[in-house]
């Protein structure tokens, strides 16, 4: 187990806006398990709580610090005008199931997270969006990173050219996932709007 705390903490690096793929880290979490023989379901626990750790972090650090941070010298250079308008332009958008859809986007969504905090976004609320998005991403990326090492782990080369190609493919595992989800979700609001008119 003490060899999986590596990708624990890069992933709460990874949610404090270190720019590291996270879909690498846990590809790379998911071949440790099985290299040491554990289940991808138990070391997908682990690394879900890792993201929520380091993506909630990032919120309380919104809440604590935004406004100030973001009108420093500092706060601009970190998150420069265009990239705040962008955000603000994604929050008018979407609203607060924008945090749903930023847990996908690496290069905004800490600023997303930083800024739902200032914005006094409810920390439950927040903390329902982004788990239901990392209850999608994390275990679809462990399992396959536990499956690659358990189908070519015997061999350094194609274990390696396998894990190239998870990486390049994972934007479309990803997308994927959220369309079913995003499937279901609209299901269900038509239901209820469907409802709310035969009543």
């Amino acid at each position: 187990m003490l060899s999986l705390w590596g990708p624990f903490a890069i992933l709460v690096l990874c949610g404090l806006g270190v720019p590291v793929p996270e879909d690498v880290v846990l590809l790379v979490a998911g071949a440790l398990a099985a290299v040491e023989g554990r289940s991808w379901q138990e070391v997908s626990v682990l690394m879900y709580v890792a993201v929520i750790g380091g993506d909630s972090l990032m919120f309380l650090m919104g809440q604590r610090l935004g406004g100030r941070l973001l009108g420093s010298a500092s706060g601009q250079r970190l998150f420069p005008a265009a990239k705040r308008a962008r955000v603000e332009l994604f929050y008018a958008k979407h609203g607060a199931k924008g945090l749903f859809i930023a847990r996908f986007l690496p290069g905004l969504r800490s600023l997303i997270f930083f800024s739902a905090g200032s914005l006094r976004v409810p920390y439950l609320t927040f903390l329902w969006w982004d788990g239901l998005a990392a209850l999608i991403s994390v275990p679809v990326f462990v399992w396959l990173g536990h499956w690659l090492w358990e189908k070519f782990g015997h061999d350094a080369a194609h274990f390696s050219e396998a894990m190239a190609h998870a990486h390049q493919w994972s934007l479309w595992v990803v997308l994927g996932a959220l369309g079913v989800a995003a499937s279901v979700m609209l299901f269900r609001y038509w239901r209820r709007r469907r409802a709310a008119r035969l009543n």
